[in-house]
């Protein structure tokens, strides 16, 4: 199927992106309503959301013209979540107003193309407006913590309960780069859970590990727990089929701890596998007063590749341990290779954790080649995952556990609190700027001050940029006459912002209505991309569809993410479990 003519192209390309952007515009703001999603098979709970990037990903269209153009849209926006965290609706509502304004300015000005148009739209927002955006940005410290409760409830959709979880979460691990909330979901009754994950967590238990001999192991009966004070750690990329590779450690160690050393007691070997044979003499000698004591524990799976090495490098860098595979034999393993320092390890049924100081500078290396690997990343998934483990071996988690009477309340929850993380995360690192419409009407005011009648940019720009706070006012249900008052009351005192909630003016700071910088800058670098992909396109090239494959397909597909999307979930579910 191929599509060349203009004017037609024209009109598929502004009734999409004026259908997507009233979709995901309805989601914007203290007055943005909620949309309901069927799903798209039975069997998986419908989505009641009012996440703008989890309305997008659910747009599509029988019209094979018009789904291409809606997934070009979305793999613009979903840069702006990936980037910033938050920002989705905004770059997708400002996208279609580019693109409208566009199409007007060139059927105005014939002798200027689209091409010509575009770019010069594009050279502004990077010369003039993304410079104007930084400088008007507002540093934050962890000490404000107003400002940012403010950012995490604008991202919340409003939910000041949300909002103040995300900012406790940050204060039991602190507001670094490194800090990492995870967010799981539990049923019960609507309300939020904050609590932090000491030393190093470990999605693997004894049952897995251990199986059906795990009750040797167990020596704390009241807590259904293994306990080992002061462990050491033998680390094996590989499958542990024999004591007698690791016999002259065994031995080695046992010599220390009969002529009194205390610390060599404890040991905890981490390896893909053990065979039943070393189960079964390593649950014989357990606890008994005489031997030292050896835990044998499985790395934990995950679908990325070689997870399970990484797994052991960071438990390595963590530990101090090293690491043993196919360079270093684990029959040369000593006691000098075990690391030193941990306080504590406690096995439980689904989870173990590592309690105890890192050694700081084998963490700071570590810590240093994960932040390489999440920038030349790609995939959203593996960044996440990067992020979870630099997490991990920095000490920097909070659980932050969202509870809800349903399938749909959690997801939705879930998604709004993904945000609000993202954009405190966002304003630590990049600060943040004077929100309540305010923004988006002084960037309109600067183009109307820096550039001259005619230009492109300026006959473009400075409309769009003024739908932003017209869809807002007009979600919280204010009518043409009163969205003009509050605008033109902006335009003429710069120092005010709009507190749309509460139907007042006054000063950023004593209403606390801020937006992330990163979000902002992301949602117009964004937009000024998605406009000149669309706003340019001369010919449409695309495939029937067939709407029954697609749904089988993205059936086999949710089955599978299902199981492997989050590795550890059956972990965390368990750990809730009465």
């Amino acid at each position: 199927m191929f599509l060349t003519d203009q004017k037609q192209i024209k009109e598929l390309v502004l009734k999409t992106m004026s259908r997507v952007a009233d979709a995901v515009g309805r989601t914007m703001g203290p007055g943005g309503r909620n949309i309901l999603i069927e799903s798209d098979f039975p069997g998986i709970p419908n989505k009641n959301t009012k996440d703008g990037v989890t309305v997008f990903k659910s747009l599509g269209d029988v019209n094979s013209y018009e789904h291409l153009i809606i997934e070009q849209a979305h793999d613009a926006a979903k840069r702006t979540a990936s980037e910033a965290g938050d920002g989705t609706t905004t770059a997708t509502v400002l996208s279609y107003s580019i693109i409208k304004y566009l199409f007007e300015f060139c059927e105005n000005n014939p002798k200027y193309s689209p091409q010509r148009a575009a770019r010069r739209i594009a050279k502004v927002a990077d010369n003039i407006l993304a410079p104007y955006i930084f400088e008007r940005s507002i540093a934050i410290t962890a000490d404000n913590q107003h400002m940012l409760r403010m950012v995490a409830k604008i991202s919340a959709n409003g939910d000041e309960d949300m909002a103040d979880a995300v900012i406790k979460a940050f204060e039991e691990i602190g507001y670094g780069d490194a800090s990492h909330v995870t967010i799981r979901e539990i049923s019960g009754k609507k309300g939020y859970k904050v609590e932090r994950i000491d030393g190093f967590p470990i999605a693997m238990g004894f049952e897995d590990s251990i199986g059906k001999m795990h009750t040797a192991f167990i020596n704390d009966q009241a807590n259904q727990r293994c306990s080992m004070d002061k462990p050491l750690f033998l680390l094996f990329d590989g499958i542990l089929n024999d004591l007698v590779q690791i016999l002259p450690l065994i031995e080695a160690m046992g010599q220390k701890y009969v002529n009194g050393d205390a610390d060599f007691k404890n040991l905890v070997i981490f390896a893909h596998g053990f065979s039943e044979n070393v189960l079964t003499n390593l649950a014989y000698n357990f606890s008994n007063p005489n031997t030292i004591n050896i835990l044998p524990m499985a790395t934990p799976r995950a679908q990325f590749l070689n997870a399970e090495l990484h797994f052991l490098q960071d438990l390595a860098a963590f530990t101090g341990a090293k690491l043993f595979g196919l360079k270093d034999q684990i029959s040369q393993a000593t006691t000098d290779d075990l690391g030193k320092g941990m306080e504590n390890f406690e096995a439980y049924r689904f989870r173990s954790t590592v309690v105890g100081d890192p050694d700081p500078i084998n963490v700071e290396v570590r810590a240093s080649d994960l932040k390489t690997m999440m920038e030349n990343e790609a995939g959203e998934a593996e960044k996440k995952w990067l992020q979870e483990r630099l997490g991990k071996i920095t000490n920097g988690i909070a659980k932050l556990t969202i509870s809800g009477g349903s399938n749909g309340e959690l997801k939705e929850a879930h998604d709004r609190c993904e945000d609000a993380v993202c954009a405190v995360r966002s304003a630590i690192s990049f600060g943040a700027l004077p929100g309540g419409c305010r923004l988006s009407v002084d960037m309109a005011l600067k183009l109307s001050e820096e550039l001259e009648a005619g230009d492109p940019a300026r006959d473009v720009l400075m409309p769009a940029l003024m739908s932003l706070p017209m869809r807002l006012l007009d979600n919280a249900g204010y009518n043409a006459e009163e969205i003009n008052a509050v605008i033109k009351k902006l335009v003429e005192d710069r120092d005010l912002v709009y507190d749309i909630e509460n139907e007042k003016y006054g000063k950023a700071e004593e209403l606390g209505l801020f937006d992330a910088t990163k979000a902002v800058s992301e949602s117009l670098n964004n937009a000024v991309s998605i406009a000149n992909i669309l706003g340019t396109c001369g010919g449409l090239v695309c495939h029937p569809r067939d709407a029954e494959f697609e749904r089988s397909e993205a059936r086999a597909d949710s089955e599978f993410m299902r199981v492997s999307e989050n590795p550890d979930q059956y972990v965390n579910e368990a750990n809730e479990r009465p």
